[in-house]
């Protein structure tokens, strides 16, 4: 299958750097989701980061439905199109989804109380490790709550290509929120 995607230029430094983390501010309809759900559909894809997988997280777990996970499945279609089935396993009950040529997967989660955060410490996948998070509407998470997802990325990557990435994507809220401090200033 040839795979022709459009991606925003500005985006493209964003897109390959293995920086720890990447975070990633704009305006509501600036594209930054879009772009942060091709880039990682196409990694996902890739067989040179076979091993690799994606925790998906927002304050509210049930908010991925309408939001990351819709992003995740229309960046599938954009990309496969006619073949995505072929491509993706994608499930609604729990929200999953799972590449069928690399096996590496995608789970969601919440953070809004310490059930769900104890929930996230044993998140696991059946092949691969945890190698990459994306934070959507970071700016809902309190600091505690990436430091707990930050502790998550950890260990020896045998795949040479992994790497471990955090994604925090937000709208600007305001000057003085604690990710403009932490990694802004």
């Amino acid at each position: 299958m040839e795979i022709d995607v459009c991606f925003n230029p500005v985006f493209e430094s964003a897109n390959e750097t293995r920086c720890r983390y990447r975070v990633m501010k704009g305006s509501a309809g600036s594209g930054k989701s879009v772009n942060i759900a091709q880039d990682y559909i196409l990694k996902l894809m890739d067989k040179a980061y076979t091993g690799a997988n994606l925790l998906v997280v927002r304050k509210i777990g049930d908010w991925n439905r309408q939001s990351t996970y819709a992003e995740l499945v229309s960046a599938i279609w954009r990309i496969c199109g006619p073949y995505a089935d072929q491509y993706w396993e994608v499930k609604q009950s729990p929200l999953s989804l799972r590449c069928r040529t690399t096996q590496n997967e995608i789970l969601f989660r919440g953070m809004k109380d310490d059930r769900q955060r104890e929930g996230v410490k044993s998140v696991t996948f059946k092949r691969g490790k945890l190698t990459w998070i994306w934070v959507e509407e970071a700016t809902e998470m309190d600091e505690t709550d990436i430091d707990i997802l930050d502790d998550r990325l950890r260990g020896e990557l045998l795949n040479p290509n992994l790497y471990y990435q955090m994604t925090l994507s937000f709208n600007p809220v305001s000057a003085t929120h604690w990710i403009k401090a932490k990694y802004f200033d």
